[in-house]
């Protein structure tokens, strides 16, 4: 498989959002055409000249879709710059990851007319999109527009956002990599000094750490079987392990992938919380910051999701640490490109949407969204201390931009039915299965299955 160990540097949290069904330009009283359905942002109609014409290069109202976080919510508080330069008019729907995905592929289904701006995840589907040619092709748009500055984008997040034909079809809006969080004052009463570096002294100090009379965890980390994939891999990696070599054979099941899968439930199992395998993000996230968990491995992204209101500690009480090493050495952290911006193939106002995409993945957009908590995917966005987040978690991110892995599951067009696949090992090495290669060397020919369907489609 492609280790896109290219030099990144940023970190967190996550990115845009989406759009409502109506048609661009006027409804039948000249104003602009405001859908009722929740969640949808509207402009007002841009100026006319005396003649009533609209004087603004594009009179449009673009369809968006997407989902909500920091990305969306930075744009839209500059909304009107569109409408004022271009008299371009955006109408947002946002959904869930899940169902904005099934969103595009029904409109897609139907000639991809109903959307013009699209936000995709580049790891989950852009290798589908393009396939399907759902993605218009932003090449030509990119090679007639220096003020693009295509450059700036960092590779790695680059090289995910390209067709079979290495032709961008979405601009990277952002960037987010995995650390450990823990709690310091338990750390300090515990009377640990010194910060994994290991996995075995990861596993050591959750167990000094974990205290089940007081509802306290050692470690929380995904358990959720399909969701569990993306931080179990920098524990298949730090094990040296992968989910496919460079020929595309599967390699769910070799000695490596079996001490990960091992380490990963034994770790869980002993000193996890409650209910693990039921587990995402937002549910360590809570734990965490209820005072229920010593440590936590997911995404620095995650920070953008703090609310002072609703926590029980303090950001003053948090500390961060890079993923430990495995048994051998090996590092294993990711550096993706969680979010990009595409354009639907069935757009009917191309030029408009492209003044959008270009737009929103802008150095100054992302350094806006900088400020509010995002991490870029433009070098610019972290030339200068723009970010919000703990010195130390910038610092982080910094060092593993130059060594990670530009990817946290399999890079494939059935990346859903793939992870599907490997979660049911990872739940199975959680539950403390003791037939666990023998499930592992099934699912390793379900995958190379599914591997090979790919290779001859």
């Amino acid at each position: 498989m492609t280790k896109l160990r290219k030099f990144l540097g940023g970190m967190l949290a996550a990115v845009l959002a989406v759009t409502s069904l109506m048609g661009c330009g006027k409804d039948s009283t000249g104003s602009s055409a405001k859908s009722e359905s929740s969640g949808q942002k509207s402009v007002s109609a841009d100026s006319k000249d005396s003649a009533g014409k609209s004087n603004k290069k594009y009179d449009c109202t673009l369809k968006v879709v997407g989902v909500d976080n920091v990305i969306v919510t930075t744009a839209l508080k500059y909304l009107d710059e569109l409408e004022e330069q271009y008299g371009i008019r955006v109408d947002f729907q946002q959904y869930s990851n899940e169902q904005a995905s099934n969103k595009i592929a029904v409109s897609m289904a139907a000639g991809g007319s109903d959307i013009d701006v699209m936000m995709i995840r580049p790891l989950d589907e852009t290798l589908l999109f393009s396939q399907n040619e759902w993605l218009e092709n932003l090449q030509p748009y990119i090679d007639k527009d220096p003020e693009v500055d295509y450059e700036d984008f960092m590779e790695a997040c680059r090289e995910v956002c390209v067709n079979q034909d290495g032709d961008a079809v979405c601009l990277p809006a952002m960037t987010e990599s995995g650390v450990v969080y823990y709690n310091k004052k338990m750390f300090a009463e515990a009377g640990i000094t010194e910060l994994p570096k290991t996995m075995d002294e990861l596993y050591e100090v959750a167990g000094k750490l974990d205290d089940p009379d007081n509802d306290i965890c050692g470690f929380a980390c995904r358990g959720a079987s399909n969701p569990a994939v993306t931080q179990f891999s920098c524990f298949l990696r730090a094990f040296g392990g992968d989910f496919f070599d460079e020929n595309k054979n599967a390699t769910l099941n070799t000695p490596e992938a079996m001490r990960a899968y091992e380490f990963y439930g034994k770790l869980l199992r002993d000193y996890g919380p409650d209910g693990v395998l039921n587990m995402t993000w937002t549910d360590t996230w809570n734990l965490f910051t209820q005072g229920k968990a010593a440590m936590r491995l997911d995404a620095k992204t995650n920070l953008g999701s703090w609310n002072e209101e609703d926590v029980a500690i303090s950001m003053d009480d948090i500390g961060f640490f890079d993923i430990p090493l495995g048994p051998d050495g090996d590092y294993g952290n990711y550096y993706i490109t969680p979010w990009a911006f595409g354009m639907s193939y069935g757009s009917e106002n191309k030029e408009a949407a492209w003044t959008f995409i270009k737009w929103a993945t802008s150095k100054t957009m992302q350094i806006e969204a900088q400020k509010n908590g995002s991490s870029g995917a433009r070098l610019s966005a972290w030339q200068d201390d723009y970010s919000p987040w703990p010195r130390e978690v910038q610092d982080l991110a910094a060092e593993a931009g130059a060594k990670s892995f530009g990817t946290d599951r399999p890079y494939m067009i059935n990346v859903s039915n793939a992870r599907d696949i490997i979660g049911e090992i990872i739940t199975a090495a959680i539950e403390g299965d003791t037939d666990l290669q023998k499930l592992a060397d099934k699912k390793n020919v379900d995958f190379q299955t599914l591997l090979d369907s790919e290779k001859t489609s």
